[in-house]
């Protein structure tokens, strides 16, 4: 038998087996293409016929005719036709609605003020402390506006209460006040009773500056002293009260609680207590003294202040003695 190399080796079979090798490949080749082939397209949905518009019919009402058609006029044998004549137009009528009647005009807004006005005002007449109760007698110096309308108007006057505050040095004027009118008009005499605190006016007009105490309660003033050798007076008087009691001979008597020194009953004893007692009432009376006549303030007259209004400024409120009528 020939060798398997020996029958490959003729040219002849080489190109055979090529030839067959070739073959299969093909075959090969062409049963893969068969399977690829893309699947049949769907078929296509028949068209709808185009939509068309529709049309509706509606029944509507005529409106009536107002002006009845003139028919023209036939022209006769030897007559000229006569002109068409012009359609009369229907007669209107017209009907005026009543009017309702105007309502009232609106009352005229009241004159006030706002709580918390400072009304600018000096005093008239010098004040002392000296007296517990003493009356502040001022007038307003500028007038008081609100809301386009003068409610105080400059010249009126103000009257209070002003008493010491020792604590500060100052005279306190605080609680009712009463504002006059002093005018040409209607309103001259007319009372306002307000309520209202007294403060300090510390401005000068000729830089346009305010000072640091403007505003502050009471009303300042010079301090003035009655007597100046009083609290001398009343440092000795109580000096030499106890002083007295310490001149006492004593003598030491046995008690509950141990030995007691008393004084002992000698007219010496007797004339030291009663100079210790008048001493001490000496001493009272100088204590009261000074602490209600050493110190006083006067506040001289056309010093400037404020009325600080607690109150707001209603001139509804205010009369024209007792059987007048309040002014609008």
């Amino acid at each position: 038998m020939n060798s398997p190399d020996r029958w490959f080796g003729s040219p002849a079979r080489q190109l055979l087996l090529v030839g067959l090798l070739a073959l299969i490949g093909g075959g090969v080749i062409a049963v893969q293409h068969r399977r690829r082939v893309a699947p049949a397209l769907p078929a296509a949905a028949p068209a709808l016929p185009p939509a068309l518009p529709k049309s509706f019919t509606r029944d509507i009402v005529k409106f009536p005719q107002l002006i009845s058609p003139v028919e023209p006029t036939r022209p006769t044998l030897g007559r000229p036709a006569a002109a068409a004549e012009k359609p009369r137009p229907v007669p209107l009528t017209v009907f005026a609605a009543p009017q309702p009647p105007l309502p009232p005009p609106p009352p005229p807004a009241p004159l006030f003020a706002p709580y918390g006005r400072l009304i600018p005002c000096a005093t008239v007449v010098t004040l002392e402390s000296n007296r517990l109760d003493t009356p502040v007698i001022g007038l307003v110096t500028e007038d008081v506006w609100h809301a386009g309308h003068r409610i105080v108007p400059a010249g009126a006057e103000v009257h209070g209460r002003a008493a010491l505050d020792r604590t500060r040095e100052r005279l306190v004027a605080q609680g009712a006040w009463r504002i006059v009118w002093r005018t040409p008009d209607t309103d001259n005499g007319t009372e306002l009773a307000v309520e209202g605190l007294a403060l300090h006016r510390d401005y000068d007009a000729a830089t346009g500056r305010w000072g640091e105490q403007d505003g502050s309660a009471g009303l300042r003033g010079a301090i003035l002293k009655t007597d100046n050798d009083r609290e001398l007076k009343l440092f000795a008087a109580t000096f030499l009260s106890g002083a007295t009691a310490a001149l006492q001979t004593t003598r030491t008597t046995a008690g509950l609680l141990g030995e007691v020194a008393t004084p002992a009953a000698t007219t010496r004893n007797a004339a030291l207590a009663g100079t210790g007692a008048v001493l001490g009432d000496y001493a009272r009376q100088l204590r009261e003294a000074v602490a209600r006549d050493g110190l006083y303030v006067r506040v001289p007259s056309g010093q400037p202040f404020y009325l600080y209004v607690t109150a707001p400024l209603d001139r509804r409120a205010a009369s024209r003695g007792p059987h007048s009528v309040p002014p609008p």
